[in-house]
């Protein structure tokens, strides 16, 4: 069973609800922490930014939960093994987005704010940027997923295209951000503090790296021939 198939086939339609509810989970996670992160920057407000971040963690539960329900039914599906095996692939990559978004507001929250602030507006206003990028591209390839059904191969290629040129332009931004990290001249934290900046940083980045992921196996799927057994 091909994905086309599986997805105009009216006994998957639970399946396909439930995946399609476990990506509006996922892209709800993202958005608040966009939203967190611009408060913390933009209104210097780390209370209320702080307090999103735990909505964030919260709405990364729900989204394990609904990929745990999904994978339960996956398995109890009539579906050929190839096909259950691609799902699941296909729903764990899905949720790997929201978790490194939890990651990167764990991270953030440990902080200590001062720390994050020294690194100066520009870096910080860069770090915006990045996330709203990845805001961008999670919101894509939520619509993506949405309209799988109706949508023919060459649009879908064409759509991931353009999330691995977002992800790509997320690398770049990545790559300066430590160019301008390495010319800060000096630092009022420990190596500690350093390490769990760049950690930040490179979790923050992450997050359109698992949004390509998903769009580059749907690729995969799209184009591959699978066999009926």
């Amino acid at each position: 069973m091909s994905l086309k198939t599986f997805l105009q086939n009216r006994s998957s339609a639970n399946i396909y609800e439930m995946a399609n509810n476990h990506m509006q989970k996922v892209l709800e996670t993202v958005v608040e922490f966009e939203r967190g992160f611009s408060i913390y920057v933009n209104e210097r407000d780390v209370a209320l930014a702080n307090e999103i971040f735990k909505r964030v963690d919260h709405l990364e539960n729900e989204a394990d939960i609904i990929r745990r329900e999904i994978l339960v039914q996956i398995s109890k599906s009539e579906l050929t093994t190839q096909m259950r095996e691609d799902l699941s692939h296909l729903v764990k990559r899905i949720d790997r987005i929201a978790n490194t978004t939890d990651g990167a507001a764990r991270r953030l929250m440990g902080l200590n704010y001062e720390h994050v602030f020294s690194l100066g507006m520009p870096i910080l206003e860069k770090c915006i940027y990045i996330i709203q990028r990845s805001v961008e591209a999670t919101k894509i390839l939520y619509n993506l997923i949405k309209n799988l059904p109706s949508m023919d191969d060459r649009e879908t290629f064409q759509i991931c295209e353009k999330i691995q040129s977002m992800e790509h332009e997320v690398d770049v931004l990545h790559s300066q951000l430590y160019e301008a990290l390495n010319k800060i001249p000096s630092l009022e934290f420990n190596a500690f503090v350093a390490l769990q900046i760049c950690n930040f940083i490179d979790m923050m980045e992450t997050i359109s790296d698992k949004v390509e992921d998903v769009s580059d196996y749907i690729e995969i799927l799209k184009t591959a021939k699978r066999t009926t057994g």
